[in-house]
């Protein structure tokens, strides 16, 4: 019997195609995404993030068959830790006029807006990353309460 992490090897691979793809493929397309309906781009960009996500969600359960403890504890410590100094990161370079101003310039260029108002640019990037950052604590606390209800559930009699 070959070892098992030879058997998985096509899907990983597969998987982090999925992961690297629909990104890349996003922003190569850009040029020709500027010039399609709204509707479309918001179904082709949601779509290969959906990919991506799940993607990289099913190649995380695969990883964490393989690891032991002291790599889980290290997996835990760095995404509770690193999603958290992420959203500071973020939230602190919000507040810092220089980086504001680059938003601007970046997302005209993408959207094709010769001069769009600069609060409302500000201020739409600054309301999807809240509800990047409060969707994250929402599923986080959802989380936590369902896996603390299976945890904690009955065992039953095994006869």
């Amino acid at each position: 019997m070959p070892p098992h992490h030879k058997t998985r090897h096509p899907l990983h691979a597969l998987l982090l195609a999925l992961m690297i793809i629909p990104p890349v493929s996003v922003i190569a397309a850009i040029p020709w995404l500027k010039q399609q309906p709204d509707n479309l781009v918001f179904l082709l960009t949601g779509t290969a993030a959906a990919v991506t996500v799940l993607a990289s969600f099913a190649i995380a359960l695969l990883a964490d068959r393989s690891i032991d403890e002291w790599q889980r504890s290290n997996a835990r410590f760095s995404s509770q830790w690193g999603w958290t100094a992420g959203a500071g990161i973020v939230a602190i370079l919000l507040a810092i006029a220089p980086f504001r101003d680059w938003i601007v310039p970046m997302i005209a260029n993408l959207a094709d807006v010769p001069e769009p108002d600069h609060k409302l640019v500000v201020l739409a990037f600054t309301f999807g990353f809240g509800a990047v950052v409060l969707t994250q604590g929402v599923c986080t606390t959802l989380l936590s309460v369902c896996w603390t209800l299976w945890m904690s559930r009955s065992t039953r009699d095994p006869s």
